[in-house]
């Protein structure tokens, strides 16, 4: 989830100041000798969709002003403008300057391309565009996890390199790894769209469900997913699943 994009943040407040300022779940705060330092404490949280049912929604119209399509490779160089757009409020990127947020917004993307969050499928990554000029307002990249149980933490990993041919014999999981609509065309039905788009390819690639990450703090997010029938799974460390798994043992 990037967070090596979450760098620790200093601030010269008072203990006043300290007690009043807004709290963000992805970090931990201090007061320290008269300073507030934040330090990143990222908390994942993962769902999972039945792609049966995202399928089953509207493809958008000609009067919703934008079109989907595949991903192509002239649309990196505008999709990491949109990327750093869209996330310029959310952490882990919202503590980072526009510089810092353009190059990890190249690198994000670049990662994704090129496997590091796992074999890309290309065939379900599509771009929302201007139904005028088609310039790229949106994006959403599938990739795959190993087909373990999605509570636990090491199913979001590949422990050995994946075969090159995992996606042609429909291995692991679909994951939604991710999906961003430039602020301008926030709130009109982008980012459902492309999620609309990518769980009918994934049911044609014969995918039945996938999975889907997001940061404690980030409440959009949260309520995307929700809004879009996606169900919370457990956290990896819950008591209550801790103890389902010593029953199931016992």
């Amino acid at each position: 989830m990037c967070d090596e994009w979450m760098p620790v943040i200093e601030l010269p407040l008072t203990g006043d100041q300290f007690l009043r300022l807004p709290r963000n779940a992805a970090f931990k705060y201090e007061l320290i000798e008269g300073r507030v330092v934040l330090s990143p404490r990222p908390r994942h949280y993962h769902a999972m969709l039945d792609l049966a049912a995202a399928a089953a929604g509207p493809a958008p119209d000609a009067d919703d002003g934008f079109q989907i399509r595949p991903v192509t490779a002239p649309d990196f160089p505008y999709l990491e403008l949109v990327f750093a757009a869209a996330f310029h409020r959310a952490q882990p990127f919202a503590s980072l300057d526009d510089a810092a947020r353009q190059e990890a917004a190249r690198r994000c993307l670049e990662r994704t391309r090129t496997g590091g969050d796992g074999p890309w499928v290309e065939q379900a990554s599509f771009a929302a565009v201007t139904a005028e000029g088609g310039r790229p307002v949106g994006a959403i990249f599938i990739t795959l996890l190993p087909a373990g149980d999605p509570r636990d933490w090491d199913s979001y990993y590949w422990d050995q390199p994946p075969p090159a041919d995992c996606v042609a014999r429909r291995l692991g999981r679909a994951h939604l790894t991710w999906i961003f609509v430039g602020p301008l065309h926030a709130g009109r039905g982008v980012g459902t769209a492309l999620l609309g788009a990518a769980a009918r390819a994934l049911v044609g690639l014969g995918y039945g469900e996938m999975a889907s990450t997001f940061l404690l703090g980030n409440e959009s997010s949260m309520l995307w997913h929700w809004r879009n029938g996606f169900r919370l799974l457990p956290y990896p460390t819950s008591k209550r699943l801790m103890r389902e798994r010593l029953r199931a043992k016992s």
